[in-house]
């Protein structure tokens, strides 16, 4: 429990620390990876405001970070969105072969 509670510790020292560094220098983003946690959130201090990210990791949350239209947005991979129909696979090496055969 105890190793734990400091890990939790430790990171969140590590996420306010860059964050007011980034404050500091007037950046207007952190972006990390691979702390485990992926996270998108607005910090704020007395000095201003700095949007930290963190991509997680790709082993356990299957997560990244992508900028796109001007937005940065957590990417989250399910394994659905990416399937490919068997039936219709079959279909394309099915008229591959048969496209090879005819010649």
């Amino acid at each position: 429990k105890n190793s734990v509670k400091k890990a939790v510790s430790f990171i969140s020292n590590f996420e306010t620390t860059a964050a007011e560094i980034a404050i500091e220098k007037k950046y207007r983003y952190v972006v990390c990876g691979h702390i485990h946690m992926p996270q998108k959130k607005i910090v704020k201090t007395k000095h201003g405001k700095v949007m930290y990210l963190n991509s997680g990791d790709w082993v356990e949350n299957l997560t990244a970070l992508e900028y796109k239209n001007g937005k940065w947005k957590i990417f989250y991979y399910k394994n659905s969105d990416f399937s490919i129909d068997e039936n219709k696979e079959d279909k394309i090496v099915n008229d591959i072969v048969a496209k090879i055969l005819s010649n």
